[in-house]
């Protein structure tokens, strides 16, 4: 598989870690080019990390997962030193900071604890390089190599432990609508509904921030919905081409960096072009990536609980939802048909969540930015340098928010509930985690 980036020459790391600290890193994106200071090296493992998740064609469930393990792990690597040194930093999420080395370099605990985490995800190869890179570029600066390194592999050993995954979560069987029915508003086909189950990073339970649910097949609520995907969402040669390009650059499939990939990227334009402190910039990746994981929990757990059904089978069995308002068209088609239950929408609560997050952390909304330049977006996902800008994290969210209707997978009622209930979430983990320590 060709490799998005220029590959590293490969060098074994010498030894042990040495005694000298600035960790930099050979960069390859439009946006960061060469790192070579301690603020720059939390965006570096991020975009490697995106750069992952497109080469090895995961879905959203494995990604979100491990971004958290990754930039929680850093967060409280560098958080704990910081607090060691009796310096302004935040509350820890689970790790004991007395445990932390003074004197330890940060930049290379954010190497010892990204590297655990992203060896484990996804391999030695795929990451050795950009270790060696780090280590090739330190010297004195920020404090002692060799313990803050260790310190980060311990941090995330520490976070790995307590966060030990499991592909049988669902204890429950999921009758919200069996797969064996065909009752109106049940989706149909098969899905993974575990995640429903997986534990909540920041949530105190998993049903929290649950939407109230779809409307009725007999309203005029879900009637208009249905009308308007009916008409912006089939899959036709006369389509505007704006739709359609909007449809295809958030469509999120394989070998793209999905959607919660995709707000990564965005957090890394804004956390670079604010030149945010390592520590900021920790926090920041901490509380998106934690976000973005409970947005999936939460967004999964509402899908296990209604179960509703898909807008093609929806238009192709109008006659049987006994509503006045749609008619059955059996030749009507999407781009895309969705793989789990309609409501409430995955896009929809990772963005909502996302945008949120970012709103909070910079303070405003309003924020110029571009993405896409060296990203794989498309409907094969082959793309590169197809870029799309913005006016702000609302901008983008509406932007994401819409090419569901233009893919026609989606009715209006579940983005809707989906970005609320990724905002009330957002809200929450603002209020109640990695608050500044008085």
């Amino acid at each position: 598989m060709t490799h998005p980036c220029p590959q590293y020459s490969r060098r074994q790391l010498l030894g042990a870690v040495t005694a000298s600290s600035l960790v930099g890193l050979a960069g390859c994106s439009r946006l960061l080019g060469r790192i070579d200071d301690e603020d720059g090296m939390i965006i570096a493992w991020n975009e490697r990390f995106v750069e992952a998740i497109q080469a090895f064609e995961g879905g959203n469930v494995g990604p979100v997962r491990w971004a958290a393990l990754l930039n929680v792990a850093i967060y409280e690597a560098v958080n704990a030193i910081t607090a060691a040194r009796d310096d302004p930093h935040y509350e820890a999420y689970t790790v004991d900071a007395d445990r932390a080395p003074a004197d330890g370099s940060r930049p290379a605990a954010v190497t010892g604890a990204a590297f655990t985490i992203t060896e484990r995800g996804y391999g030695q190869p795929f990451f050795a390089e950009v270790r060696d890179e780090s280590f090739e570029r330190a010297h004195e600066q920020d404090g002692v190599i060799r313990a803050g390194y260790e310190w980060g592999v311990d941090v995330a050993e520490e976070v790995l432990e307590g966060r030990p995954y499991d592909e049988t979560f669902a204890t429950e069987p999921y009758d919200a609508c069996p797969e064996e029915s065909n009752a109106p508003g049940c989706f149909r086909g098969t899905w993974l509904p575990e995640f429903a189950f997986v534990p909540p990073w920041t949530m105190e339970e998993r049903t929290q921030f649950r939407p109230d649910g779809p409307p009725s097949l007999e309203s005029d609520a879900y009637a208009e919905a249905w009308t308007e995907v009916y008409e912006l969402g089939r899959d036709r040669e006369d389509r505007p081409s704006r739709e359609v390009e909007q449809a295809a650059f958030w469509r999120s499939t394989r070998g793209s960096p999905r959607v919660p990939g995709m707000w990564n990227v965005i957090a890394q334009e804004v956390a670079a072009a604010e030149e945010l402190p390592i520590l900021e910039t920790a926090r920041l990746f901490a509380l998106l990536s934690m976000a973005l994981a409970d947005a999936g929990i939460s967004c999964w757990e509402a899908k296990y609980t209604y179960g509703f059904w898909r807008p093609r089978t929806a238009i192709w069995e109008a006659d049987r939802d006994g509503n006045a308002g749609t008619t059955p068209d059996p030749d009507w088609e999407p781009i895309s048909v969705g793989g789990s239950p309609e409501y409430s929408a995955g896009l929809a609560t990772y963005s909502g969540v996302a945008g949120r997050i970012l709103r909070e952390v910079i303070g405003r909304d309003e924020y110029p930015f571009e993405i896409g330049e060296n990203l794989r977006t498309g409907f094969d996902a082959e793309e590169t340098g197809v870029m799309r800008s913005f006016s702000g994290f609302e901008d983008a969210v509406t932007d994401a928010f819409e090419s569901r209707i233009y893919l026609g997978n989606h009715f209006r009622f579940a983005l809707e509930d989906g970005v609320a209930a990724g905002e009330d979430l957002a809200e929450w983990i603002m209020g109640s985690h990695l608050r500044a320590v008085e």
